[in-house]
């Protein structure tokens, strides 16, 4: 009779620790607030388990000590006041071990007795459990005074482990919450710092470039006329420089300008169907005098039959003529630009641009389609420009859905390519 007594006895047991599990799943699995969480456990425990002093330590972030955040039975000075260190009294033990801790009676215990003599604990009894994420000890959850004067047992100690177990898993995903929380806040706040760095940069550079277009074109209007009234090479040599020079900027001030708008995104594009071997020989004319003057010979070769490309023309405009500019530019006299234009795959038309200039070294490739980078230096013979043209052309041609990059294998001198999605000609 008594093994059947003590067998329904472990039987219940076990179904109000499920129970509590199940429970405080239900209650504590939405809640994000540390405080909320830590002050409904021990209020349940104080009430519902009848411990007459219950508290939740947590360990400080310096590791070394803990402090109660939650507590029942205990005077507000001592929940404000009591600093625990890490390794001593009970808490202090169960922290550092990292062990559950039920003590029968204090007054006997080898390890604790000590602390009854000092007043600490004011009953013989007490149960002492770690919260533990994962193998990281982060505070212990103690109980003690039971209400009935009950000696606390081996099943009081499984359910305030119960309690421990989701205390810990809470206060984690509490905390994860509000780390991210402060993160968001933080990347928020970042995302507006940079859009005010970006609209102070915009009007900058709008207001620079306004400042510079204007005497600029001013500028090159005077040296126009200064150069039609002379008649000796030398002064006239001296207006070219200084008109390539002034070109030069207001082509940087352009660029600056086109680069802010498409990094902005406030650069309008419109789409259609266009016939790109039309458009290609439509600005290759443009280069036909200006090549032929230096001495440099331009080929086209465009497929026969090639499906529409859906692009912004007056935008791959400015793509085709700085892709061929620079190919002319780095091609000396008595060499030659090619111009190709295939259906590589289905669905891209593929244009390829190549010369038999110096060409760009393979380390330097990926560095091309940076801010400001270029091949050319204005202090030598080699040509220069603004840095600018490559990552004009590669933002323009991204913003189509298609790629901008250079032949690693290409032998002699420099090929490089782009393509663009194209219509299908047999879906009409």
């Amino acid at each position: 009779m008594e093994k059947t007594a003590a067998r329904c006895q472990e039987i219940s047991d076990r179904y109000t620790e499920l129970s509590t599990v199940v429970r405080l799943g239900l209650e504590l699995g939405v809640e994000l607030n540390v405080e909320h969480v830590l002050e409904k456990i021990v209020q349940q425990i104080h009430e519902e388990l009848g411990f007459g002093i219950v508290s939740i330590m947590l360990i400080s972030d310096e590791g070394d000590y803990l402090s109660i955040r939650a507590a029942r039975g205990l005077d507000d000075d001592i929940v404000a006041s009591a600093r625990t260190p890490v390794g001593e009294g009970i808490g202090g033990w169960v922290a550092k071990e990292g062990e559950p801790l039920l003590v029968n009676d204090i007054e006997t215990h080898p390890q604790f007795r000590k602390l009854r003599s000092h007043g600490r604990y004011s009953s013989k009894s007490l149960i002492s459990v770690p919260l533990k994420v994962g193998r990281k000890i982060i505070g212990v959850l103690n109980g003690n005074n039971r209400k009935d004067s009950n000696v606390l047992t081996e099943h009081d100690l499984r359910l305030l482990s119960v309690y421990a177990s989701q205390a810990s898993v809470t206060i984690e995903r509490a905390r994860l919450y509000r780390s991210l929380e402060l993160q968001a806040d933080e990347l928020s706040e970042a995302y507006n710092q940079l859009k005010v760095l970006d609209r102070i940069k915009a009007d900058f550079i709008t207001n620079v470039s306004h400042e510079f277009r204007t005497p600029v074109t001013v500028i090159m209007g005077y040296l126009e006329l200064l150069r039609g009234s002379l008649d000796e090479p030398e002064q006239v040599e001296k207006i070219n420089i200084a008109m390539d020079a002034s070109y030069r900027l207001a082509k940087l001030v352009d660029d600056s300008t086109d680069i802010l708008r498409l990094d902005s995104g406030s650069m309008p594009f419109s789409f259609h169907n266009e016939d790109m071997g039309e458009f290609l020989r439509e600005t290759l004319y443009k280069y036909s005098d200006g090549a032929a003057q230096k001495g440099v010979n331009i080929e086209l070769d465009i497929d026969e039959i090639l499906p529409p490309v859906f692009m912004d023309i007056e935008k791959m405009r400015k793509v085709a003529e700085k892709l061929i500019d620079n190919s002319i530019k780095f091609t000396s006299a008595g060499g030659r630009v090619r111009i190709t234009c295939f259906a590589a795959k289905k669905g891209r038309v593929t244009v390829a641009i190549e010369d038999s200039g110096p060409g760009v070294p393979a380390g330097e490739q990926e560095r091309a389609f940076e801010y400001f980078e270029q091949g050319g230096d204005i202090m030598t013979s080699k040509p220069s420009g603004t840095g600018l043209g490559l990552p004009i052309a590669k933002a323009i041609i991204i913003r189509h859905g298609g790629h901008l990059w250079f032949d690693r294998d290409h032998p002699k001198g420099c090929r490089i390519l782009f393509d663009l999605p194209a219509k299908d000609i047999d879906a009409g």
